[in-house]
């Protein structure tokens, strides 16, 4: 019976170190080097050169998809902007009472209940309030 010997990289020593292993360890082991392998393979083959890349008119490359991050996505921003204009246009469309519930509890982080001690009712009322007006806002946007 022959010995599951692996090379692998020790950080500490900074060398490669053989250890025995069982015969399912080594025989996952090998299967993963030959996937990096193939893939370091494929990569290479289907590598761009960067100097071969052209850009727009200007020879800009700004318009390459792959150069774009989450950070830069401007179109995103544009959306959420969007979005938000229309909400804010939707809520002066509510009643000056209607606008302060949903200010207090969603952008003044207050609680029904903190809301409904301030308004001297009960949290029930406000929790039915909000949900009307929640509907309310939902039918302005799908409006829009």
């Amino acid at each position: 019976m022959s010995k599951n010997i692996v090379s692998v990289y020790d950080t500490i020593t900074k060398r490669y170190v053989e250890i025995e292993v069982s015969e399912k360890i080594r025989t996952y082991y090998n299967r993963t080097q030959w996937n990096i392998d193939d893939n370091n393979k494929s990569f290479y083959k289907h590598e761009i050169q960067f100097s071969v890349l052209k850009g727009n008119i200007n020879g800009e490359l700004e318009n390459f998809q792959e150069f774009r991050t989450e950070n830069d996505d401007v179109e995103r921003r544009v959306i959420q902007n969007i979005k938000f204009e229309k909400l804010y246009s939707c809520l002066n469309e509510l009643s000056d009472d209607e606008r302060r519930l949903i200010f207090a509890i969603y952008f003044e982080n207050k609680t029904e209940n903190e809301v409904a001690c301030f308004l001297h009712t009960t949290q029930q009322n406000i929790n039915k309030k909000k949900r009307r007006i929640l509907c309310k806002l939902n039918k302005l946007l799908k409006s829009q």
